[in-house]
């Protein structure tokens, strides 16, 4: 019986492909049959990693009548590699007959003891479909931000549709092991209050510019580095995951493997867009005698059937980690005033930030009528001292010069003409 393990991950550039080949690699070393499914639809970076130019894919298989043994590539590492490239997406439009031929041929690789499968990153219904059908999942994140809110998507899409299996967590690129502990405490606390799921870790992989010199080389990290600081770490992963017991996780042979991943592939799927609008017509249907504030599937309070990926508190930390293990920043309410738009300051339901913007609104108004009103006066003095050519105005003029109301200045005419006359006829010069 083979154990089909899925290797994902919430973001790209995580290392997931890089760990899948070796970690093969190392099972194939430590005497297990091992074959590489590359389940990344466009991207074989799989093949790009270890120089190969397949010839044949599963769209072969599907539509030009290749058998398996067709396309498999075994390297010389003694790991098989089953590329999948558009195959993988052509299985949504299989008719009944295709799946058939389809399931029939690649039950024929039963007789390996491992089947890993390299999806492509975030959520897609090709990733989800391959995580459902296996019975347990490798999760890749990194200590950075989006990696560890991204993975938490991931998981939660994952649930919503019926996750049965088993998920483990691989930190990569990881400075020591002291963040790797902040890390995974802190990953784990979110996903179990929010999720209400257990996460179990499988390892941690340190930063290593040897992994780097061999993805140039297009050669694994273990052929070319088999003793630097990631390699160690990536066996010890193999280790673990051959001494993690699966024996409480639902068997199935092959036949039953791809007919379940095929048909959820074909199905339909709660994925985050399809999701939204269901939420957004459930919204706009009158509740239910007795069921107001509830959802109808689970009784529960709408708040939490709705989590989105922003709910979850500090234990999900959303900024990067020190050396020395302290988050930069963590994901936390935000403070009085900030972050919040305008009318919705205060209690739920209150007029406050309408009334705060209003009179923030006047205010801004008085000022700028009273800068006008002054720049009105100023341009006044200027012309009244232009047509008196310099000289004091008188007691009436300045009584009468200024006008009491700010608001209604006297349009300003400036003559020049008229300037000039008051200034009586030039010196000639001699």
């Amino acid at each position: 019986m083979s154990r089909t393990i899925t290797i994902t991950s919430g973001k790209g550039g995580v290392g997931k492909t890089n760990i899948s080949i070796n970690l093969a690699i190392h099972l194939s070393k430590m005497g297990y049959r091992t074959c590489l499914f590359d389940a990344d639809l466009g991207l074989a970076n799989i093949n790009i990693l270890l120089g190969l130019q397949p010839e044949y894919d599963l769209n072969d298989v599907i539509f030009h009548g290749r058998k398996l043994k067709d396309i498999l590539i075994r390297t010389e590492e003694n790991i098989d590699i089953l590329p999948g490239s558009s195959g993988v997406e052509a299985m949504a439009n299989l008719e009944a007959r295709q799946m058939r031929d389809l399931i029939d041929s690649l039950s024929e690789i039963e007789e390996y003891d491992f089947l890993l499968f390299d999806t492509s990153a975030g959520i897609s219904k090709s990733v989800i479909s391959f995580c459902l059908a296996s019975s347990e999942v490798l999760l890749i994140i990194t200590p950075e931000p989006t990696s560890l809110i991204d993975a938490f998507a991931l998981l939660k899409v994952m649930l919503l549709n019926g996750f049965k299996g088993e998920a483990r967590l691989v930190l990569n690129q990881c400075k020591n092991t002291e963040v790797a502990k902040l890390v995974y405490k802190k990953f784990k606390s979110a996903v179990s209050k929010h999720l209400g799921m257990e996460i179990l870790d499988l390892g941690m992989i340190y930063q290593d510019t040897k992994v780097a010199e061999a993805v140039q080389q297009q050669r694994p990290l273990l052929s070319l580095y088999p003793n630097t600081a990631a390699s160690k770490c990536i066996k010890k992963i193999g280790e673990q995951l051959v001494s993690a017991s699966a024996e409480h996780l639902e068997e199935a042979d092959m036949k039953g493997f791809w007919r379940r991943c095929i048909q959820l592939i074909k199905g339909p799927m709660d994925l985050p867009g399809k999701k939204k609008e269901t939420d957004e017509k459930e919204a706009a249907k009158p509740p239910l005698q007795g069921d107001q504030g509830e959802s109808p599937k689970t009784k529960e309070p709408l708040q939490k059937e709705t989590l989105s990926v922003k709910e979850t508190d500090s234990t999900l930390m959303s900024g990067p980690v020190s050396e020395e293990g302290d988050t930069e920043r963590t994901l936390s309410s935000p403070k009085e005033g900030e972050g919040v738009p305008y009318g919705q300051r205060g209690e739920p339901g209150s007029s406050e930030g309408a009334m705060s913007l209003e009179k923030s609104f006047m205010q801004s108004i008085e000022r700028l009528i009273a800068g006008i009103s002054n720049i009105s006066k100023e341009l006044r003095l200027v012309r009244e001292a232009i047509q008196r050519n310099g000289k004091a105005p008188t007691q009436a003029e300045t009584s009468g010069s200024l006008d009491t109301n700010p608001l209604t200045p006297e349009p300003i005419r400036l003559d020049l003409e008229a300037f000039l006359n008051t200034r009586g006829p030039s010196k000639k010069e001699p």
